[in-house]
């Protein structure tokens, strides 16, 4: 069975060219796919259309992803999104501080589509 058939996944990133290689990704899962380029587009669409999961790139124009991360999840609800950090920062520290702000899983850039996928259905599951 695919986890994404239908999964509502956010896509928070600012370069054009990952948004559209997660969206082609991303509905070829079946996925219904949202994109926002930057942090302020991503909260509003995150508040309005409640994603299941959202890929958020740490490095954005207006604000760090790892100050939006806990802005994100503030609903409280149980449809409180689950949050995958796509990001070029690999140092363990970053990756420390998005798990504690409560990211559920982290993929570093470069990456392979395969791996973001696992991610997203074990976060899913």
């Amino acid at each position: 069975m695919n986890v994404l058939e239908n999964a509502k996944i956010l896509v928070i990133d600012d370069t054009p060219s990952i948004r559209t290689f997660l969206r082609i990704s991303m509905t070829d899962y079946g996925a219904v796919f949202l994109e926002a380029a930057t942090a302020g587009e991503g909260q509003a669409l995150s508040t309005e259309e409640k994603p299941d999961v959202i890929i958020l790139d740490l490095g954005l124009p207006d604000r760090d992803g790892l100050d939006l991360l806990p802005d994100l999840l503030a609903s409280g609800d149980e449809d409180t999104p689950k949050i995958v950090v796509l990001s070029v920062r690999s140092d363990r520290r970053t990756r420390e501080l998005a798990y504690e702000r409560g990211a559920n899983g982290y993929v570093t850039k470069p990456f392979i589509m395969e791996d973001l996928i696992e991610t997203i259905e074990s976060v899913i599951n």
